[in-house]
């Protein structure tokens, strides 16, 4: 992995923005298959507890880090992590899509979402070609995942975004891309179609500057809270491996 850091025996991608952007550009044009997946904190936690988790991240082509709590840990290791989150990395994506003329393709979140928030996204990139929708309630083995994988191979997008959450978008993609020949980029977004529907209202820009995005879903989600445990800990644990 190019310009890597380990953290929690996971592997991260440390790129910049723009030599992330690049290099999955250049991944795309020669059709070499790329699974990205966004580890945040709650996610490596899961790794470092669950080696049938620890597997499911290593099997991604990149792990591209999310969070504060992650940034934070890099620096304990004497690394500075460009902040990105995973919503940020799938704008920055669908820019290109739209000036590529790539073919973009949405999975998962509840019905009638993902298509919201590509008539959005749409709107707010008149040349983005979203070849696709496709909402997360479906049996992920039997028949309906047939049905799905049939529907994405007819609608032959470059990139797929797959929304259903941590780690059931992992783990789709991770048994599933290899049936989509046209994919050459699929990518776990979690609730980010949430985001772009207008479901959800999307942090201040000043809180996502500042690395508190967390903060604030947390507040619209109190379920969320158990990142103030979350982090401390993981903090922690690096701290012993550092």
């Amino acid at each position: 992995m190019p310009s890597s850091l380990k953290l929690l025996s996971v592997e991260l991608c440390t790129l910049t923005r723009h030599e992330l952007l690049a290099l999955l550009c250049r991944r795309i044009e020669k059709r070499a298959q790329t699974s990205v997946f966004t580890p945040n904190t709650q996610m490596l936690l899961s790794a470092h507890e669950s080696e049938d988790i620890r597997c499911l991240l290593a099997a991604s082509t990149l792990n591209i880090p999310d969070g504060v709590g992650v940034r934070l840990a890099a620096r304990l290791h004497g690394r500075a992590l460009e902040s990105m989150s995973g919503i940020d990395l799938g704008e920055a994506l669908l820019s290109v899509a739209a000036r590529e003329g790539y073919r973009v393709f949405f999975l998962g979140a509840e019905r009638g979402i993902a298509k919201q928030a590509a008539e959005n996204m749409r709107a707010r990139h008149p040349t983005l070609h979203i070849c696709g929708t496709h909402h997360g309630y479906f049996d992920k083995r039997g028949k309906e995942n047939a049905a799905v994988l049939r529907k994405i191979r007819a609608a032959k997008p470059d990139i797929l975004f797959v929304c259903l959450g941590f780690p059931a978008q992992e783990r789709w993609i991770a048994e599933n891309l290899s049936f989509l020949p046209s994919v050459k980029l699929a990518i776990g977004l979690g609730g980010s179609f949430d985001v772009w529907s207008g479901k959800i209202c999307r942090a201040p820009r000043v809180f996502q500057k500042i690395g508190l995005e967390w903060l604030w879903r947390t507040v619209l989600e109190p379920k969320r809270a158990r990142i103030f445990v979350d982090i401390p800990r993981f903090l922690f644990l690096n701290i012993k491996k550092s």
